[in-house]
């Protein structure tokens, strides 16, 4: 069984992953965009920061209390 720092620890790395699969989808996006209409390359997303993979887990964290 798990204890409730494996819980935490395991919603911490999905809401990494979360992220920064989304991350790589936008830049994807971005980049596919940018090619099918012969323009630049904007800047690029900044990476998820520790913050937000934070929150997105007490998020999830709060979400799996819930009775």
């Amino acid at each position: 069984m798990a204890t409730g720092y494996d819980i935490r620890y395991n919603l911490l790395n999905d809401a990494r992953s979360m992220l920064y699969e989304k991350w790589h989808r936008d830049i994807e996006t971005i980049r596919y965009n940018a090619g099918a209409k012969n323009e630049q390359i904007p800047d690029m997303p900044e990476p998820p920061t520790a913050a937000q993979i934070k929150a997105l887990a007490e998020e999830l964290y709060e979400f799996v209390q819930r009775k």
